[in-house]
């Protein structure tokens, strides 16, 4: 298979994995609070990837860990930041809601190379912005109180988003796509826990089935779709896999609706079909010019 069919296989099954994940956060959320619900997750998610490390060239995943500690505890930091405002976003807005908005991770991605990669700026790319832009607004119009402010949280949690794939674009050259998924783990889970136990926000009797949820998330959501993403962007363009991830928001509303009974609304379907096709013409206005300057 050569690397086109592997970035788009790649591709899809890390959208699907990551449409799980508001899921789980849901299910979870009626057991734990936020602060546990992290914790739990990078608890699962460090010591699945401690296995896989393990299992895999361990001494020498290992070594370019610790090699390049400051890129991936960089990547960590931002991984843990995002984590806590996607969960809480979750909390207010619901599953849904997150899936779509955080398509506009694209648009923070593109602005972060126009400003800080001096990339081009083209009216296609423009048009695709405004279109985004006016789907937020659409999506965000169905009960302004509530969605206002979990809008904010989700365009906030794809700043981070953004800079993170920026950060992972650039690191995975010199790391490992496991090591690097692996290290980032760590990293989150060290954050995660001293920001928990340092507001005393942990919670001593968990449920059982949030202990179940969170092992499931992390395995499926958090460890194999990493990897994925990771796999993706070594071997396929960051645009045409952003293109991909585009499907995402419509496998958690079909998730939402089999697992959690939650069907989108008028206002979610119509704002996230407006992001995704901006996310679409974003993408897709990338690529041509990306080939036309080759």
């Amino acid at each position: 298979m050569d690397c086109k069919h592997k970035g788009i296989l790649y591709s899809i099954s890390a959208s699907v994995l990551f449409g799980l994940s508001p899921v789980f956060v849901r299910l979870m959320l009626d057991s734990v609070n936020i602060e546990t619900l992290n914790a739990l997750l990078t608890v699962f998610s460090t010591s699945f990837f401690a296995v896989m490390l393990f299992l895999s060239k361990r001494s020498l995943h290992f070594k370019v860990i610790l090699r390049n500690w400051r890129k991936v505890g960089l990547l960590g930091l931002v991984t843990a930041m995002f984590a806590l405002l996607y969960v809480y976003g979750i909390y207010v807005s619901g599953p849904t809601n997150a899936a779509f908005l955080l398509q506009f991770a694209t648009v923070f991605t593109i602005l972060f190379g126009v400003v800080f990669l001096k990339e081009r700026f083209t009216k296609g790319e423009g048009w695709g912005i405004v279109v985004a832009v006016v789907g937020v607004f659409v999506l965000a119009y169905g009960n302004l109180s509530v969605e206002v402010v979990g809008t904010l949280i989700f365009l906030c949690a794809s700043l981070l988003v953004a800079l993170s794939n920026l950060l992972s674009k650039i690191y995975v050259k010199e790391v490992n796509p496991l090591a690097l998924a692996g290290g980032n783990s760590m990293f989150v889970s060290v954050f995660i826990f001293s920001y928990v136990l340092l507001f005393g926000k942990l919670e001593v009797n968990i449920p059982s089935e949030a202990v179940v949820y969170a092992a499931l998330a992390s395995l499926v959501s958090v460890v194999f779709s990493f990897i994925l993403l990771y796999k993706a962007l070594e071997v396929y363009e960051v645009s045409k896999t952003a293109t991909i991830r585009t499907m995402e928001p419509f496998f958690t509303a079909i998730f939402s609706f089999a697992i959690l009974s939650l069907s989108p609304t008028i206002n979610q379907l119509s704002g996230g079909f407006l992001i995704v096709i901006g996310v679409v013409i974003l993408s897709l206005t990338r690529t041509r010019c990306t080939s036309s300057r080759d």
